[in-house]
């Protein structure tokens, strides 16, 4: 029974036949070119001589209409993008009232729209201007215009008025992709910015590197970074070797890709194969499933190896396949997998005395240290102390939202006279300390000054008496800036104004440290 109708319908309904060929050629593409093009050559097809226009109202004046499309066989096309105010025109009627606006015969010598002349001078002799609605929102019209003979109302008014609707779902669509593409394209430029102002941030803030023996270190960093070579970096306890590896990355084509720091030193001997290479699931006890590696973590960036001489013999052996063959091995597996690593390991120690013990494997050795990098101690590079000093004074007041405070000479002498065995983490914990122990806009060191009149040599900061808590230290720090200024909160000698503070601010800070109301007068 099927079979019969279908052919019924197609004969004695080519109105609906045209219409399915619509649905076909419209809704298929959100190309607003092609859907101009298919529908103008089916009506044509089916209705003779006619001229199609798509206008979309303008999306920074709803007064005006840009020609989106323009398919005339009589007339050359407007260029696209010509905008013309919507107020006297067919299209500014049919937008206003959202029917049709049919303009049937055109009257060229008193003509009722800004569209009859042009049209009636190549030949139309009717116009109907649909709008396109779409979800309740007015996107803008389809004109269809016809010659005289053809008869626009009698031919094809009602196909029309389906195709129409069938255009404002297509225009919709374009549109949307149109959005998408153009906020995926600001996106992406975007997106390319913030990423070169992270990168120049984290190379401006990551390292000061201000004394000659720094310079040529970056130096070398620059040369090395764009080649996927091992670097080595060597150095005391404290001196930032992570942060130069991370330096080594951001500086390499790899800086989009991932940065993984691993401290071989910090993790238990018998979790570190599973910790860098991975396990299945299985391998051991509560391995409940596949885990991979610090190594696959790192795929297509770079790992840094932290304390590599703290490698026990079993995963030495790993590292060496790893940095020959660029595959690992999961615990419990068989299967290798390759990598893409570039590694940049470090050390304290002296891997040539363990080579020559027999604690390190002399291959390894060898594959790690193909350029080597030395980090001098802070101690060696004295004249870094200022800019490291001013660098942490100003990163960790802004994390006690208040200003940095004021250094006086005496206090840059002190500062600059300590060997600094701990070098810049030890020259950083000081000054956060010191922050903390400073009520007023100037700095003040508590333990240094006292102990370097002794003998007049420096003394290390480690030696000094040991703080309380954070919260202990905070509250007596406001307890003294309220004695020192009074009780007084605000005003130019308050204790908001010595701990450079808003008054607001400091208000907040003795509610959560405790510090009693009473102590304070406005």
């Amino acid at each position: 029974m099927v079979g019969s109708i279908l052919p019924v319908v197609s004969h004695e309904d080519p109105h609906r036949r045209i219409v399915e060929e619509a649905i076909e050629a419209v809704l298929s593409t959100v190309d607003l070119a092609s859907v101009l093009d298919r529908t103008g050559q089916l009506l044509r097809r089916h209705f003779g001589v006619t001229r199609v226009a798509i206008n979309r109202i303008s999306p920074t004046d709803p007064t005006r209409a840009e020609v989106v499309l323009v398919s005339d066989p009589r007339q050359p096309s407007p260029e696209l993008g010509t905008s013309f105010p919507l107020a006297g025109s067919a299209a500014g009627k049919a937008l206003g009232e959202r029917t049709p606006c049919i303009v049937d015969p055109l009257q060229p010598k008193s003509p009722r729209y800004r569209e009859e002349p042009l049209l009636a001078a190549y030949g139309y002799g009717s116009l109907v201007s649909f709008p396109l609605v779409f979800e309740n929102e007015v996107l803008g019209t389809l004109d269809i215009a016809h010659p005289p003979a053809e008869g626009l109302l009698d031919c094809c008014y009602e196909v029309a008025k389906q195709v129409a609707h069938l255009v404002a779902i297509a225009l919709h669509n374009s549109l949307m992709v149109e959005e998408v593409q153009r906020l995926n394209r600001l996106l992406g430029r975007e997106n390319a910015l913030l990423k070169e102002e992270i990168r120049q941030i984290k190379r401006d803030a990551r390292y000061v590197a201000d004394s000659p023996a720094m310079k040529d270190v970056v130096e070398r960093v620059r040369l090395v970074s764009p080649s996927t070579t091992t670097v080595l970096v060597r150095g005391e306890t404290g001196v930032g070797k992570e942060g130069l590896a991370r330096m080594v990355h951001e500086f390499s084509p790899r800086f989009n890709a991932p940065f993984v720091p691993v401290n071989l030193g910090a993790i238990p001997e018998g979790l570190i194969e599973s910790e860098l290479f991975g396990h299945e699931k299985g391998a051991f006890t509560g391995a409940s499933r596949r885990r991979p590696g610090r190594f696959e973590q790192a795929d297509g960036g770079t790992i840094f190896l932290d304390e590599v001489g703290d490698a026990p013999p079993s995963v030495q052996v790993r590292l060496l396949r790893v940095l020959q063959e660029r595959v690992v091995e999961r615990v419990g597996g068989t299967e290798p997998v390759k990598v893409d690593v570039r590694v940049v390991a470090a050390t304290n120690r002296n891997l040539e005395e363990m080579v020559a013990r027999g604690t390190f494997r002399a291959d390894l050795y060898y594959r790690l240290a193909v350029f080597p990098i030395e980090l001098p101690p802070l101690r060696e590079r004295r004249d870094e102390i200022r800019p490291l000093a001013m660098h942490f004074l100003a990163r960790h007041a802004a994390g006690m939202h208040r200003r940095p405070p004021r250094v006086a000479e005496d206090v840059w002498r002190a500062l600059e006279g300590h060997d600094w065995p701990g070098n810049v983490r030890e020259l950083e914990n000081f000054l956060q300390r010191a922050l903390i122990l400073s009520p007023g806009p100037e700095l003040s060191l508590p333990d240094l000054p006292v102990r370097l009149t002794q003998d007049g040599a420096p003394a290390a900061a480690s030696d000094a008496a040991a703080p309380g808590t954070f919260e202990e230290e905070v509250r007596g720090l406001i307890e003294r800036a309220l004695s020192h200024a009074g009780g007084r909160v605000y005003g130019p000698g308050g204790a908001a104004a010595l701990l450079g503070l808003r008054p607001t601010t400091l208000q907040g800070k003795m509610k959560k440290y405790g510090v009693a109301p009473s102590r304070a007068r406005p």
